[in-house]
């Protein structure tokens, strides 16, 4: 094999690693981009149910202060 064949079969082995390696990479930005949408929704339905919470809350203790 002469020495431009060598070289060229290292870069492609080298590309076909560097292939690889985007593709984990990429699977794991999809993960991690559920898993940040898991958590904002989570923090969302908290942050709701404080509301309401609150309101109600508010609420019994207005009308405790009015009667």
């Amino acid at each position: 094999m002469t020495d431009w064949e060598s070289q060229v079969l290292a870069i492609t082995k080298a590309l076909d690693r560097i292939e690889v390696e985007v593709k984990e990479n990429r699977m794991e930005v999809v993960k991690l981009k559920e898993e940040m949408a898991t958590g904002k929704g989570a923090i969302r339905s908290i942050l709701w149910l404080g509301g309401i919470v609150t309101f109600i809350w508010t609420t019994i203790k207005i009308i405790t202060i009015l009667k």
